[in-house]
């Protein structure tokens, strides 16, 4: 076999061609790639912080997508963004095809478009064609430039860069959502909404074309002032697209909306988007997507049509506002917020917002004081005294009830429950007021903070002032395992823990925000001092507490079930006295029927981790036999009470022996006196030892004072620092004087040296 030994140049040579032509070509596709892509990349891009910033309309939704409010940019202008996915596609048609026919083909600017437009301009002398693509015109957009060659030139770089980032899509976001339509309106799905009410994907094709040629120049292309330009153009547009002489054209003309129709921009829940606004997180938000919020629509519309008809019944009595929200104790997300009835009632100031507004709540705070009490060894069954009190000081301070009755020995339980108020006053003045202003203050009620120094045992009664959001988070305590929990939009922000999850450090113990939780749901216990009958004695599943403030110009309900927590204020925004005495069940039926008709879940389950056992119902004592009533109480474990020593046999039956201190209730309803115990504990009830007082640089160290009380059998003897200062029978009730230092008070039982109580206090 021989070989041809002149076939082997001709192949090397053609081996050889086709190298170089790959090497050609290579270098040729990496030339296009960094000139037209990586070299825009990595070049800085004049739009960039433009591009970043880009900032929208923000949308705000309810829970189930409808509009509360669309939001304007600065100046008054609309800018909905519309993601491409949600565009139409004949509007995509459209555009790419009546502005820039090669835009999925070129890389960012028209080579073939410059070359003509130049040689039209040399033989001219004046632009006769535009070369802009689609890609130059979202450039100018974003960074604007003048209309010359230089500027032309500018686009075309800035289209490389600008395509070179976001791609085509990112374009075509860009430039459908940024065009200008006048009117003070960017993007075609605003443009969507102001011209013809309906979003951007329900517009025919006649409509769009409509639109698109708006843009061109919103002044002369106005659809108001010159229909019949904006007719022939977008005929001339669908002529130029090939499309069939669309007799629409003029329909789509006809169904613009009246410029100064209403309603094209929904204006819902008014002071919870400006509360939502306000908020640091909310700052950062562009706009881009839809912000969704957890207000239910339905309880929304139910919340301000029932508040708005019971504020109209309670006008007679000067009530010509109120406020309400309520919230979703699974993540604690804000359900309904009414910050006022009317929002454009400049009379009744509607723009004011009831809800962040700080107002005195009333008995509303006595659960947490009594939560703080069960925290410091008080316990549900705990004999409380509702007696004629005088809490001393610079001034005498005599608390007293709802109906203007005293009720003798009561139960924690039944104290809270019939919101009595000696017995509220009795406890803070035992645990002190700056503890209660701490765990409240813990709680989020953060009013607080600069009225410290103002706060003394009326915060008992809620002299203080907080606002219903404050309160109403701050009763997600019982609903939270004891655990503060921050109330939210619903946004998707970081929720705090639900039902079930534990936590390392609650602010108190779970079975004591239980025990509340139990107390405030037994609602037979508040026939004490509001009897059987009428409103506040509402029947329903869950817990409700009223407030009323000292003037009855501030009254407020809050009430929560497993799955729906709420509060309600009513008053006057300009604080003027009421006429009468407004009841809190005004907004007790309020929160009562919105519960009633939104919760969906059934009662609480019983208390866990708690002991259930008998007791007295006087005493609070663990019944004995000699007990005429006993009932079920629980009990955090290790605080079971002692055998009740109250009731004895004797020969004539059950005998009842009251404790010293009820000596004056006792002779104040006339009852029997024989059946005060002749004995006590030798005791000084109050102060506590450890009592810390501060002097009152405003008054006269002679008014300013403090009350003793002692128990015990027979005569007995109180000595300050030493120093007899009274002596006689028990009990005992003594005004002393306060005198700056640290002092000792000493109990002694006359006819025995062994019998003393001594405790200790100090004077600032």
């Amino acid at each position: 076999m021989s070989l041809n030994l002149k076939v082997i140049p001709a192949r090397l040579q053609h081996m050889h061609r086709i190298k170089w032509a790959g090497i050609a070509l290579a270098t040729a596709v990496f030339a296009f790639a960094f000139t037209f892509r990586i070299l825009p990349r990595v070049l800085p891009y004049a739009g960039q912080e433009a591009l970043d910033n880009l900032a929208f309309s923000r949308v705000i939704l309810d829970a189930e997508g409808g509009e509360l409010q669309v939001l304007p940019l600065e100046n008054g202008l609309r800018r909905i963004r519309v993601p491409l996915s949600a565009v139409p596609w004949d509007l995509v048609d459209i555009v790419v095809r009546a502005e820039d026919k090669r835009f999925f083909l070129h890389p960012g600017f028209d080579l073939p478009a410059f070359i003509r437009a130049a040689m039209q301009y040399a033989r001219a002398g004046k632009t006769v064609s535009g070369a802009s693509t689609i890609s130059m015109q979202a450039a100018r957009l974003l960074v604007p430039r003048t209309r010359s060659l230089s500027g032309k030139l500018g686009e075309a770089w800035e289209a490389l860069q600008l395509e070179s980032r976001v791609g085509k899509r990112g374009v075509l976001d860009i430039y459908l959502n940024l065009l200008p339509f006048g009117q003070n309106t960017e993007g075609f799905g605003t443009a969507a909404r102001v011209f013809y009410g309906k979003p951007l994907s329900s517009l025919t094709r006649s409509q769009l074309m409509t639109l698109a040629v708006i843009p061109r120049g919103p002044t002369r292309y106005d659809p108001y002032r010159n229909p019949q330009a904006v007719c022939d153009a977008a005929l001339r547009l669908a002529a130029l697209l090939h499309y069939k002489e669309d007799p629409g054209i003029d329909q789509a003309l006809q169904s613009v909306l009246d410029p100064g129709r209403p309603g094209i921009w929904p204006f819902r829940a008014p002071q919870f988007v400006r509360w939502l606004t306000c908020k640091s997180e909310f700052s950062d938000h562009k706009g881009r997507e839809p912000i969704r919020t957890g207000i239910e629509p339905k309880l929304q519309a139910a919340a301000e049509t029932l508040l708005g008809n019971t504020v109209a019944q309670a006008r007679g009595k000067r009530i010509s506002n109120g406020a309400a929200i309520f919230v979703r104790p699974q993540g604690m997300s804000i359900a309904a917020w009414v910050g006022s009835v009317d929002f454009f009632n400049e009379a009744d100031s509607g723009q004011v917002d009831g809800v962040t507004m700080r107002r005195q709540p009333g008995s509303t705070l006595k659960p947490f004081l009594y939560a703080l009490a069960l925290e410091r060894g008080f316990t549900a069954s705990s004999v409380l005294p509702d007696i004629p009190t005088d809490f001393g000081g610079a001034e005498v301070y005599v608390p007293s009830n709802y109906n203007n009755q005293f009720n003798g020995p009561v139960r924690l339980r039944q104290a809270i429950a019939s919101s009595l108020n000696v017995p509220a006053v009795y406890v803070l003045e035992r645990i002190g007021v700056q503890p209660f202003v701490d765990l409240l203050i813990s709680n989020g009620f953060t009013s607080l903070e600069d009225q410290r120094g103002n706060i003394g045992l009326g915060l008992a009664l809620g002299n203080a002032e907080v606002s219903l959001f404050e309160l109403v988070q701050g009763y997600g305590i019982f609903l939270q395992n004891g655990e503060p929990a921050a109330l939210n939009a619903g946004t998707g922000e970081k929720q705090q823990k639900g039902k079930g999850e534990k936590t390392a450090n609650p602010l108190i113990d779970e079975r004591v925000s239980v025990l509340i939780r139990d107390m405030l749901t037994r609602h037979p216990d508040r026939t004490l001092v509001f009897g059987r009958p009428g409103t506040a004695r509402r029947l329903f599943r869950g817990a409700l507490k009223t407030g009323t403030s000292n003037q009855f110009n501030n009254i407020w309900a809050v009430g929560f079930t497993p799955d729906l927590l709420g509060g309600v204020w009513m008053g006057n925004f300009s604080g003027d006295s009421v006429i009468g005495k407004a009841s809190s069940g005004y907004p007790a039926e309020v929160v009562a029927t919105i519960l009633d008709a939104y919760s969906n879940t059934g009662v609480f389950s019983p208390p866990e981790g708690l002991e259930n056992l008998a007791i007295c119902s006087l005493s609070g004592l663990a019944a004995t036999d000699s007990c005429p009533h006993a009932m079920g109480e629980w009990f955090l474990p290790g605080t079971a009470p002692l055998p009740c020593d109250w009731h004895y046999k004797d020969s004539s039956g059950i005998r009842v022996s009251y404790p010293q201190e009820y000596r004056e209730w006792l002779s104040r309803y006339r009852y029997r006196t024989d059946i005060l115990s002749p004995s006590g504990n030798l005791a000084i009830k109050k102060p506590l030892d450890g009592s810390l007082f501060f002097l009152n640089s405003s008054t006269s160290l002679p008014e300013q004072s403090f009350a003793v009380e002692a128990t015990g059998n027979g005569a007995g003897r109180l000595l300050c620092d030493g120093i007899t200062v009274f002596r006689g029978n028990f009990p005992i009730k003594v005004m002393l004087p306060l005198q700056k230092g640290s002092h000792e008070l000493e109990l002694r039982q006359e006819g025995s040296s062994d019998a003393v109580d001594l405790i200790r206090y100090e004077v600032r």
